[in-house]
């Protein structure tokens, strides 16, 4: 059925519209109680996404006879070895600026003293902003060691993902038959859980390769400006730029005030030159061949995909917003009822049948 005539019709039945309101009001309570175990749900749904996403290795392991609890061990231990390099790389990165500390700070001083000195040519004065005396960079340390202090709750947090995601694979090559038997093999979720699946993986490969694509150009880019941390900054870009839109300003902006640091404003302007066209070209040529129409979500949908799942769960919820988006709009385009909202959700604007 065209997707204007399903539209129309939900237009004009007279429970359709009642229907609707019922359901958004039991959206917006079930909402209100996950805030209210954010940090279990959050554990939950990322363990899932992990899971989905690794689903199609797990079966292709089956296919060549490993067994299901040994496919699941490789996968963990996979998820844990980029957990441990990401961790080992950012020590790392950290104990390199604490090195470096003393001569940033002199490049801070001597940039400061500049642009004082600019400023105080329009009667202002950069210490009315910042405060008297010298800005002292040893300030960044202690709440640098705060966030440090708290790594033993992410890697708790961590655990528990991983064992969740664990025991979803170990329950994925059976969940057809048990949704079968429960359901019925008719059922919504039961017709749409390899859709779902498919859909998910596909979307978070696609993310992936746009990301370490852009964050290996960008940290490639630094590397040739001659900004130090470069790794750091493409890694970051690779691990932030999951948070739709606004993931790449956090992951750059330490890295232009270091820019700043090192060669002043003829260094910033450059860098952000950089990095704009960088993200020009692979975001707006890259990810639009490698990513396909039913993946694709309007940029309204991300916008407010991003601001639900942040506020129910914080932090998390800013990485899991494209994926729990793409797995609400599976579900809805499987069933006839609320497909409409998944159409509305979808970048594709052809009025192609079903």
């Amino acid at each position: 059925m065209p997707r204007t005539q399903l539209i129309q019709e939900y237009k004009e039945s007279p429970i359709g519209p009642l229907r609707s309101l019922v359901a958004f009001a039991a959206i917006l309570v079930a909402l209100y109680a996950i805030t209210l175990f954010a940090d279990v749900v959050s554990i939950i749904l990322l363990g899932l996404v992990m899971a989905l996403f690794a689903a199609p290795l797990l079966f292709s392991l089956q296919k060549r006879k490993v067994p299901v609890w040994a496919g699941t061990g490789i996968i963990t231990a996979l998820y844990m070895l980029v957990g441990v390099v990401l961790f080992v790389l950012t020590i790392i990165s950290l104990a390199v600026f604490v090195g470096e500390l003393p001569k940033y700070q002199e490049q801070l001083n001597t940039n400061l003293a500049g642009l004082d000195s600019l400023l105080g040519t329009y009667g202002f004065s950069i210490y009315d902003i910042l405060g008297s005396g010298t800005f002292s960079l040893q300030n960044l340390i202690k709440p640098a060691m705060s966030i440090a202090g708290n790594v033993s709750g992410v890697i708790v947090n961590g655990f528990f993902v991983l064992i969740v995601t664990a025991f979803i694979l170990f329950e994925l090559p059976t969940l057809q038959a048990k949704l079968n038997r429960s359901f019925g093999s008719k059922s919504t979720l039961s017709k749409n859980l390899p859709t779902l699946i498919k859909n998910t993986y596909d979307v978070i490969v696609v993310r992936t390769k746009t990301n370490i694509l852009l964050g290996g150009s960008i940290g490639a880019f630094m590397y040739i400006v001659g900004v130090d941390l470069a790794i750091l900054w493409g890694v970051l870009t690779i691990v932030l730029s999951y948070i739709p839109y606004i993931g790449l300003f956090i992951a750059c902006v330490p890295a232009v005030i270091l820019a700043w640091l090192e060669f002043g404003w003829g260094g910033v302007i450059i860098v952000l030159a950089g990095i704009a066209i960088i993200n020009f070209v692979i975001e707006n040529v890259v990810f639009a061949k490698i990513a396909s129409n039913d993946m694709r979500l309007t940029p309204l949908t991300v916008v407010i995909a991003l601001l639900v799942s942040t506020a129910v769960l914080g932090i998390v919820g800013m990485f899991l917003a494209i994926p729990l988006a793409v797995i609400m709009r599976t579900l809805l385009d499987g069933d006839d009822r609320p497909r409409w909202i998944a159409y509305l959700m979808s970048d594709e604007t052809e009025d192609s049948s079903t």
